[in-house]
This record gives structure tokens, sequence and C-alpha cells, in this order.
């Protein structure tokens, strides 16, 4: 199981093809809409609208009852980090069986009741099969556009 944070950078003073210094935050709060001014009125930074707070969890393998505990304690640490919201990469998932699937769902209840957005990126037909037979499909929140894609 790899894990893969995702920050958004803020870039300052970038115009006409020019790098400009990047900024990451991972302890700040801040308003979306938010800009530095200048004297001219016209903002000298803007920053980004994406939540640099999301953590990916890019799973492979198996997700069973040998191997949930591994994506629980994962979950846990990735929370303790202080970001706000996760995703979880089924793509890479050979197999799932009922204990991965309770543990998905499990975790996302508790993540939303904390106040964590979570997502789930749909696998393969196989593992969309195992959601389907515990009844899960309309329960978990799978990425939308992503499930589109993934139907044959």
């Amino acid at each position: 199981m790899k894990s893969d944070g995702t920050a958004s950078p803020v870039r300052a003073g970038a115009q006409n093809g020019e790098q400009g210094g990047v900024a990451m935050s991972r302890h700040s709060a801040w308003n979306k809409k938010q800009a530095v001014r200048t004297g001219s009125g016209e903002p000298r930074l803007a920053l980004a609208p994406v939540s640099p707070w999301t953590h990916t969890l890019v799973l492979s393998g198996e997700l069973n009852h040998r191997s949930a505990h591994v994506l629980e304690a994962e979950i846990d640490r990735v929370c303790e980090e202080g970001v706000t919201g996760i995703v979880v990469d089924l793509r890479g998932l050979t197999d799932i069986d009922s204990s991965g699937v309770a543990v998905l769902a499990f975790r996302s209840g508790l993540c939303r009741r904390r106040g964590y957005d979570f997502t789930l990126i749909p696998g393969s037909a196989a593992v969309h099969s195992a959601f389907e037979q515990a009844g899960m499909l309309d329960l978990l929140p799978f990425a939308a556009d992503e499930v589109a894609a993934s139907e044959p």
C-alpha cells in the first residue's frame, strides 16, 4: 500500500513565464477567497481553491481479513497528521473480501462524523462486485466520474 499526500502549492510572483516561489502550507487556516492586495488594488497573491489537506491512499494487492488492519492503521495515521480529506484509490486492488468492504464502510462513516472528506476511487469489476454484493454501492462515497468511467 502506497501513501501519497498531496498539497496545493501557492505560487507568488510568477508572470510572463517566470517561475515564482512555491510555498507549501500544512498547518495554517485561510479563507479561500482571501488575497493579499497591493497598493494598486490588484491581488499580489491568489490562494488556490483546492484544499492542501487531501491525502490519497493508493491500495494494491488484496484487501482482506489479513490486510485490513494495515489500512485502518494508515487511515488513523493520516488523520493524526491533520488532513481534512482522504481519497482511497482502489484501482490497484486485485481482490477485496467482506472484511475489506467493512473496513472501508466503517472508516468512511467515522471520517465523515469527524469532519473529514472521504472518497473512494472505484477499482476493477471484481472489486466493484464485492461492494455491490454487500449492498454498499449507494452508501459509500465513490467518485462519480470514476464510477461512470469504470462501468462497461
